[in-house]
């Protein structure tokens, strides 16, 4: 088992080692196009998401076009950043990457730190960009030395998604906000004991590891993403011993089961009454099921530590390959800053960066677009700072960390050997030796 995730780390560093030589042989290669507004250019736009999605920037592009007649586009979506992470490094190797490309905060700066991502700054003294209604703190997650390189479209968190009703036909109240870890257990059994269905799960996935480490006081890689951010292996241990004594209760489904924005989803279907997405899912998920549903906070886990935070639910950034690097500017400008195109889009990619945007939304919210607005009000005041960014082989450390918890989940190893096997694995594939400094 130790062979197979090497044999992944060993294709995936190749990969990355492929894409920054190439990289840095791309300098001299990106002309921008000069000339006037009749010459045709076709920009590639990539992004992942909902068929929703698909439709609303469908619909964007098209409103583009109008003024802009002699911009074409060749778009390709994608199912979720799994999949986008994937494509992005085929196609930078293969030097075929979108001129405009929707980022993850998490895997974005592989491609930032290998010069593979063109600086904006430029486009902003031009005014081709315009910043004036983005709060400077939107604008730093996707800075690097005090250069822009990804706009941020709107902001969001990792939460639980619900559905009231439900809560309500059960006889459980649903957990007020501050609540804690040993209040969403008792809530969690409630629920169990009243929806008597072999295929219901109270929580369909569980609390993210990541916001576990925080509200524990740790973190999982630590500010250099170059050892785990975390010293003693009692927290894993914990986290995994809650995820198979929730599972063994029958109060936990599959949290490695792949779920789609659809009409299968655990939360739409009934099959589950709570549900960790990203808060911006609200939007489609409403959509689908057919009311609005609601946004809960994960429970503390101590009193001293918060876990939450807000993060750019996505970037806008330019591929350093592009050869319309001006048309692909203008378009993002009009992505973030233009009226009638977020009338289109709706917030559904996060509370958009843009006061003004922001505003003219909120006036007209219906129940679904309130509630995302309220949680991330919420959150503002209950929140700490956005981790750094995952380290660049973090897809690979992953796979580590699955197989430990599925050991555990399994029977096949107690938490605590399963937090040492994870840590021992982990080493080896982060850049620095060293042991997490806790912070």
């Amino acid at each position: 088992m130790k062979n197979s995730i090497k044999v992944v780390a060993l294709a995936f560093l190749s990969f990355t080692l492929l894409a920054g030589i190439i990289g840095c042989s791309n300098s001299d290669n990106n002309e921008q196009e000069k000339g006037s507004t009749d010459q045709q250019v076709t920009l590639k736009f990539v992004w992942w998401g909902s068929e929703g999605r698909k439709e609303s920037t469908l619909k964007v592009i098209e409103l583009y076009k109008k003024d802009n007649p002699h911009v074409n586009f060749e778009t390709e979506v994608l199912a979720n950043t799994g999949e986008m992470a994937t494509q992005l490094a085929i196609q930078t190797a293969n030097q075929s990457t979108a001129d405009i490309i929707q980022a993850d905060y998490n895997f974005i700066f592989n491609y930032i730190n290998r010069d593979l991502i063109e600086p904006l700054d430029p486009f902003v003294k031009d005014g081709i960009i315009s910043l004036a209604d983005i709060d400077k703190s939107y604008l730093t997650p996707g800075m690097k030395d005090d250069q822009l390189y990804a706009l941020t479209i709107g902001n969001n968190s990792t939460t639980f998604i619900y559905d009231s009703q439900l809560f309500a036909k059960a006889g459980v109240p649903v957990p007020n906000e501050g609540y804690t870890i040993d209040e969403l257990y008792q809530t969690l059994r409630l629920l169990k004991q009243n929806i008597d269905s072999p295929d219901f799960y109270p929580l369909g996935n569980m609390i993210d590891v990541f916001y576990y480490m925080r509200a524990r006081g740790a973190s999982m890689y630590n500010k250099d993403a170059t050892a785990l951010g975390y010293q003693d292996d009692q927290l894993m241990a914990d986290y995994f011993a809650l995820n198979k004594k929730w599972r063994d209760e029958g109060l936990l489904g599959n949290s490695s089961a792949k779920v789609s924005n659809d009409e299968s989803h655990p939360i739409v279907s009934g099959k589950t009454a709570l549900f960790s997405v990203s808060s911006n899912s609200i939007n489609t998920l409403s959509k689908i099921s057919g009311q609005s549903l609601r946004l809960l906070p994960y429970p503390k886990i101590t009193k001293e530590h918060e876990g939450n935070f807000i993060k750019p639910s996505m970037f806008l950034a330019m591929s350093s390959y592009s050869n319309h690097k001006e048309e692909a500017a203008k378009f993002i400008d009009f992505f973030l800053n233009n009226e009638d195109a977020n009338d289109i889009l709706n917030g559904e990619r996060g509370v958009p960066v843009s006061s003004k945007i922001a505003t003219r939304l909120s006036a007209k919210l219906d129940e679904t677009g309130k509630e995302q607005y309220r949680f991330l009000d919420y959150l503002t005041a209950n929140s700490k700072p956005i981790d750094p960014p995952y380290p660049s082989n973090h897809v690979v450390i992953s796979k580590a960390y699955d197989m430990a918890l599925k050991q555990v989940t399994d029977g096949n190893l107690t938490p605590v050997q399963a937090a040492q096997q994870y840590r021992n694995q982990a080493k080896e594939y982060l850049v620095g030796e060293g042991e997490g400094s806790g912070e």
